[in-house]
């Protein structure tokens, strides 16, 4: 099973009102909404193909890595949020 459906209700869920709701900073909230999107993007690009679960792991711990060493904590925080929302989906 791939985490296609899960993953979307909560990037949806995100947008609609839970981001809103958990970040009180409008700039942190931007920056988290925008890696979200992107991670939404990315399992859109790879999603059909035969080790799209594998390619999205390694794609979200190497943006985690790089926003982790970059001082990003939204960015970071916000791949955690999407990692956790891919595998729950994928379960």
């Amino acid at each position: 099973m791939t985490p296609t459906a899960g993953f979307a209700r909560n990037v949806a869920s995100w947008f609609e009102r839970d981001g809103v709701a958990q970040v009180a900073d409008p700039v942190r909230l931007r920056q988290m909404n925008m890696a979200i999107a992107l991670a939404a993007s990315k399992w859109n690009e790879v999603a059909r193909e035969p080790d799209a679960v594998a390619r999205m792991d390694a794609w979200l711990d190497e943006v985690e890595r790089r926003a982790v060493v970059r001082g990003a904590d939204a960015r970071a925080e916000a791949i955690r949020l999407a990692r956790d929302w891919f595998h729950e989906g994928a379960g």
